[in-house]
């Protein structure tokens, strides 16, 4: 805002010498509504007025008529900066002071007006100062922004307000809360909440949040359904690679909202569902809105159907509030016959917590069942309550300290004895391949496999390997990755050569054997810093290959091309272009920023790579779940956790002898 309001300044001074009066007067008004009000250098703008209206009143003859009109603009002038709370606003008001001393004793004028709007002024900067003060002083982003929301919270005046935001977005640009904050203020003032989502999501683009703050803008401001789609495929190239879940779930609320066709609606949700995937969209959000948009037109075919889709995955059909969900559905929307059959089938398919599901049947058999529904109802349940006492006691059985004895006759029919047959064939055991087995100077680490791929399939791939090995999981199947053994090194740099080689249409992650996981950890093939020699571009049609992308560069002299995809091999539509220089990036930027493609319109970017977090050792004490684990709670108290922690940091340990003393309570 600083800098702006100096060129504001310069541009007047040009135009003073080089267009005509108005022309002035114009660009002056139109820079003090956009910073007028910065009470730290706002000031700059209204003495320029002010010294522009004196200089004109010397231009006419004392006490004349035009004297007298221009006496009443530089009133005028001083009135309406004095009314405005700035920083050494005092000098102002001396010189206003001494102004009307040097006027005509003849002459009379009305001081009550100004000294008013000064006195009012000088009140509200007293709340103003201290806010001022620390954002002088002020060098961390959140603390910015921390002290500009403090700082709007005391201001009353609108105009005010929309100047701090200004003041606030221009020193934290990329700051995405803050851009936030300043679009959902502006959504009640009209046209200005279009101007300013639009900068928003041209400064952090990168930002769902912001877009689908500005499509509800848009929204509130009664736009048509075609910027608002428009609206919805720019925010999903620009986040990319993220999936763009809650700004489908924004683009379906607003169609749900605007749209009077049930079937326009389901049609989005449909293509939402098939443009996330179950990757884009694992809780199946889309689809359990839709199967509730059905139901509530009372379509409960249509529902159920969309359900029956949902638990067709084993991770959906285990889980007791997946169930839960749908026969809260069926229990509003549906029939008693189909609820009963449900709860049935879902107390035969959950595995993690059927006893909720057999508490809620039990629940509605007592509000609305008969009493044979009630002695189904529990008959069904029987088994569940059984298994939840049998485990309940199995835990709070004491283990028994002493061993019992064991009966010497050999012939007591009371004893079990497991008996092996003669038939059977005992097989050694395997070892499992691991990296401490593999000579990792003449061998190379193959991953990103398909469980699907053999010994002979890689045999085929490298002809002169020595020796391969797959590790198996406890089942015997793959784990997808692989080590390859050559005789010499030169072999295990030609097969480094072949990185993202296709075997059964996946790409091959082929790279070299390291016996030390530290190292492993801390490898990364790409540089994560600033390259102004190389291009990100993004929006590609995704059925383009790395040849077809090179075509479209080459006329600029691109030195490489480096196609981003799936495991699976499936282009991601972003690339990254290297070229010579600097020079020969920015040509290429200009030129193919903004092409269209196929009917694709890509994004060209100098790469500038965000930075990797930081962690620190406060995050690696922080208890997570297992990634299979279906509790979303961890199951350690967090003050054992808080203890167990507290005695790592400290490294302290407990002796046997210690542990005595605690038992026997002995100091």
């Amino acid at each position: 805002m600083n800098t702006a309001i100096a060129q504001i300044c310069e541009y007047i001074q040009y135009t003073l010498g080089n267009c005509e009066l108005e022309e002035t007067y114009k660009v002056l008004e139109k820079g003090l509504s956009t910073a007028g009000l910065h009470a730290n250098q706002g000031s700059l703008l209204w003495d320029l007025l002010r010294e522009l209206e004196l200089t004109q009143l010397g231009l006419h003859e004392e006490l004349s008529d035009k004297w007298k009109q221009q006496v009443v603009k530089v009133v005028d002038a001083f009135k309406r900066q004095l009314s405005v709370p700035l920083m050494h606003m005092e000098s102002c008001y001396a010189e206003w002071n001494e102004w009307v001393q040097r006027l005509p004793s003849d002459y009379t004028l009305d001081l009550k007006p100004v000294e008013w709007g000064y006195q009012q002024a000088l009140k509200t900067l007293k709340t103003y100062q201290p806010f001022e003060d620390q954002l002088l002083t002020e060098q961390d982003d959140e603390a910015l922004y921390g002290t500009y929301k403090d700082y709007i919270k005391v201001t009353k005046n609108p105009v005010t307000i929309v100047c701090l935001y200004e003041r606030a977005v221009a020193q934290l640009s990329l700051h995405t809360s803050l851009w936030n904050d300043y679009c959902l203020y502006a959504m009640s003032l009209g046209d200005l909440s279009d101007e300013v989502s639009k900068k928003a999501v041209r400064n952090c683009p990168w930002s769902e949040e912001l877009w689908i703050t500005r499509m509800r803008i848009l929204e509130h401001n009664k736009c048509d359904e075609q910027p608002v789609t428009q609206c919805l495929e720019q925010g999903l190239v620009s986040i990319a690679p993220s999936p763009g879940l809650n700004l489908w779930l924004a683009y379906i609320e607003f169609i749900r909202r605007s749209s009077t066709a049930p079937e326009h609606l389901h049609k989005i949700i449909t293509q939402g569902a098939e443009h996330l995937g179950e990757t884009g969209d694992p809780t199946f959000k889309l689809l359990r809105l839709q199967a509730k948009l059905h139901a509530r037109a009372d379509n409960m075919t249509e529902a159920r159907h969309i359900w029956s889709s949902i638990l067709q995955y084993p991770s959906n059909k285990e889980l007791a509030n997946v169930w839960l969900e749908y026969i809260a559905l069926e229990k509003q929307y549906g029939n008693a016959q189909q609820l009963r059959s449900l709860y049935q089938r879902a107390i035969a398919k959950c595995t993690d917590w059927p006893q909720f599901i057999a508490e809620d049947w039990q629940m509605y058999e007592r509000e609305c069942g008969t009493l044979q529904d009630m002695l189904k109802c529990e008959d069904k349940c029987k088994h569940i309550n059984k298994t939840i006492v049998q485990q309940s006691v199995s835990e709070e059985k004491p283990v028994e300290s002493k061993k019992r004895s064991r009966p010497q006759d050999g012939n007591d029919p009371k004893i079990k004895r497991l008996k092996i047959s003669d038939e059977l064939e005992i097989k050694p055991f395997k070892k499992n391949v691991t990296v401490a087995d593999i000579n990792t100077d003449t061998s190379v680490f193959v991953s990103n496999m398909r469980s699907s791929v053999t010994d002979e399939d890689l045999k085929k791939m490298f002809p002169s390997a020595k020796n391969i090995s797959i590790p198996t999981d406890r089942k015997g199947g793959s784990r997808c990755f692989a080590y390859v053994e050559f005789e010499t090194e030169t072999e295990v740099t030609d097969a480094l050569d072949r990185d993202r080689e296709l075997l059964q249409g996946r790409p091959l992650f082929i790279s070299k054997c390291v016996r030390e996981q530290s190292q492993r950890r801390t490898a990364f093939k790409y540089s994560t810093q600033g390259e102004n020699n190389k291009l990100f571009v993004r929006g590609l049609p995704k059925k383009l290959t790395q040849e077809d992308v090179e075509n479209i560069f080459k006329p600029y002299e691109c030195t490489a091309v480096r196609l981003v995809s799936l495991k699976s091999g499936q282009s991601k539509g972003l690339a990254y272009i290297d070229f010579k220089d600097k020079a020969a990036a920015e040509e290429a930027l200009k030129a193919t920023d903004q092409m269209d493609i196929d009917g694709f319109v890509i994004t060209v970017a100098i790469s500038a790579p965000p930075q990797k977090r930081q962690y620190d050792e406060s995050d690696l004490l922080i208890p997570t779940r297992h990634a299979r684990s279906r509790i979303q709670l961890p199951l350690v108290p967090r003050s054992v956790q808080t203890k167990q922690t507290d005695s790592v940091a400290q490294g302290t340990s407990k002796s046997n002898e210690d542990f005595r003393k605690m038992l026997l309570n002995k100091n």
